[in-house]
């Protein structure tokens, strides 16, 4: 019998085999620690995770039948949101006794939309190791959710309460490691995946990490992140893990003590990471080199400085290519992101992108890669929550259509059809330097 259940919905829309490859290639490490935490705390808990276990709906209705759980928890991102809302209404016309919780980055911008829906019961905001226990806890009592910070509910009147926030953890050791007895690391093609902080410095007028974990890069000793892969790598024979931190080199001492703590300990692992040009240079790159990094990825952005200033990623494409060309004198392989349709672009600007990516490309087509995607507002992202100001309009609110793979809005200088073409266009030229490096 569990008290719990926690769920990852599957994504809404692949559009082909890559995307579905990297969307089931980490398992959720949110629900392992929401798991942790909640058995730490003496409750019965197990994940499902439906697209890597290929669980269907009524797999997970003979599960909650069997297990008599009182609560079951739906993780949320813009890219299973449509999936987990609807797998809610059926588990809570099925279940109509059982509490319905959703959380996630998705979820926590938006609680009244998804409270005024009739299926969910509460919406856990931010971060909720403390917030889940506390749930629980009031569920035994039978208490009302009132004192509870960090969530909205619906009371028993319909009526939607949002509660003070709760304050991020400051003490990220004391939070234990994610349930990983509870994944089945065999439905992932890459089952490591580590946290070493969580937040961001940054303030990217597309990204809401800076407001989802805290304005500040908030992280874990050296000692307890190596104590963690060191556990994967002994107890599970892990030996590639993913450093999943929006920007892992933001604090330089942060990330040398992780690479000499991986060196000391002489662990036969390799792993990768997400940087930002601004931050490398030839030490980090070359502690992370001598500890196993072979691969980094870099959010570029744009082949525009002007641009790369108005979106507030206060970097340069001289910073960029600097950055690329560091990384691959350490003998690390680097992915650089580009957005299509930022708010300002104009034909101009994606085409000065679309040159840079190739040129990036070019320094060497094994090492260097790039890919492209469409400006995706989200919640909680500067552009989403000021589109006027920025000029932008969102072609739809079904949040199914939100894939980063097609185009959701317009701007002031590009429509619908402009940012198709472009987008072709950049993927076209990208693959053109592809084939004129096999065939030389």
């Amino acid at each position: 019998m569990k008290d719990i259940i926690l769920i990852n919905p599957q994504p809404v829309v692949l559009k082909n085999l890559f995307a579905e490859s990297l969307m089931y290639s980490n398992p959720p490490l949110g629900l392992g620690y929401l798991a942790s935490v909640l058995r730490q705390n003496g409750y019965n808990v197990d994940i499902y995770d439906m697209g890597p276990q290929k669980l269907t709906v009524n797999d997970i209705i003979s599960k909650i039948k069997k297990e008599k759980c009182s609560a079951v928890g739906i993780a949320s991102i813009v890219g299973n949101y449509g999936n987990g809302i609807r797998l809610a209404k059926i588990l809570k016309d099925s279940f109509p006794e059982i509490k319905i919780i959703t959380g996630g980055p998705h979820a926590s911008f938006i609680p009244e939309e998804i409270l005024s829906k009739e299926w969910v019961d509460i919406v856990c905001r931010f971060e909720s190791e403390e917030t889940i226990v506390e749930i629980m806890d009031t569920l035994s009592r039978g208490d009302d959710f009132q004192d509870i910070k960090g969530i909205a509910y619906k009371d028993e009147n319909g009526y939607i309460h949002i509660n003070k926030p709760r304050p991020f953890i400051e003490d990220l050791d004391s939070i234990p490691f994610p349930a990983w007895d509870l994944f089945q690391l065999e439905c992932y093609s890459e089952p490591g995946v580590v946290l070493t902080g969580r937040g961001c410095p940054y303030s990217c007028i597309f990204c809401a990490a800076s407001r989802l974990s805290g304005s500040r890069y908030r992280i874990r000793s050296s000692k307890n992140v190596v104590d963690e892969i060191e556990y994967l790598y002994e107890k599970y024979n892990i030996n590639r893990i993913f450093i999943a931190d929006d920007t892992f080199t933001a604090i330089k001492k942060h990330c040398i003590r992780i690479c000499e703590e991986i060196i000391e300990r002489n662990l036969d692992i390799t792993w990768e990471a997400e940087v930002r040009a601004n931050t490398v240079n030839n030490e980090i790159a070359r502690e992370m080199s001598k500890a196993g990094c072979l691969h980094v990825q870099i959010g570029a952005e744009s082949g525009d400085n002007k641009i790369l200033k108005l979106i507030e990623k206060n970097i340069t494409t001289e910073m960029i290519e600097r950055a690329v060309k560091i990384m691959l004198s350490h003998g690390i392989s680097v992915v650089c992101s580009f957005i299509i349709g930022h708010p300002f672009d104009t034909h101009e600007t994606v085409q000065k992108t679309i040159d840079f990516a190739c040129k990036l490309h070019r320094l060497d087509p094994n090492l260097v890669k790039c890919k492209f995607a469409f400006l995706t507002p989200l919640p909680g992202t500067p552009i989403f929550e000021r589109q006027n100001d920025f000029g932008i309009k969102l072609l739809s609110k079904n949040w199914d259509l939100y894939t980063f793979y097609d185009p959701i809005v317009e701007t002031k200088y590009l429509n619908r059809k402009d940012l198709q073409n472009l987008y072709l266009e950049a993927w076209m030229r990208y693959i053109n330097v592809e084939r004129e490096f096999r065939n030389k």
